[in-house]
């Protein structure tokens, strides 16, 4: 029997946030800083690369442009598909938070990104914008 007494696995988790204003549509959202990235899997240009397959969790929370809708998705790459939207956050015309979350089985090379696809996010050195990432459960077992 193989249980989870005394399994140890290599943590994977970051928190990114922005520090200005990001408006190029179709884009995926780069950030400027990473206060945490243990396990190196997320970079400043947004893209996060699965280091070892499992149960992954994520959150973005953000800000929309005062003069426009802000619609981010979350998207993933795979071996097999090409960009697929998991989920998507709205925002409305006038300044309006808005987040989204997903729980996503990930094998090792997968990838995750946030795309701006309509409007626009408010950000500058307040960091409106944060999106985080955790390994949940490490898959042991190919």
């Amino acid at each position: 029997m193989i249980g989870y007494v005394d399994v140890k696995t290599s943590p994977v988790f970051f928190y990114a946030q922005k520090t200005s204003r990001f408006t190029t549509l179709n884009s995926v959202i780069p950030f400027d800083l990473l206060r945490l990235n243990l396990g190196n899997a997320m970079n400043t240009s947004g893209i996060f690369v699965t280091p070892t397959p499992g149960k992954y969790f994520f959150s973005y929370s953000g800000l929309s442009h005062a003069n426009l809708l802000g619609r981010v998705e979350l998207q993933m790459w795979t071996a097999a598909t090409d960009w697929v939207k998991i989920g998507q956050a709205f925002g409305s015309v006038s300044v309006q938070t808005f987040s989204l979350q997903a729980n996503l089985k990930l094998a090792k090379g997968d990838q995750i990104r946030l795309l701006l696809a309509e409007g626009g996010i408010e950000d500058d050195a307040n960091h409106y914008t944060n999106f985080v990432g955790q390994l949940l459960e490490e898959d042991i077992i190919q």
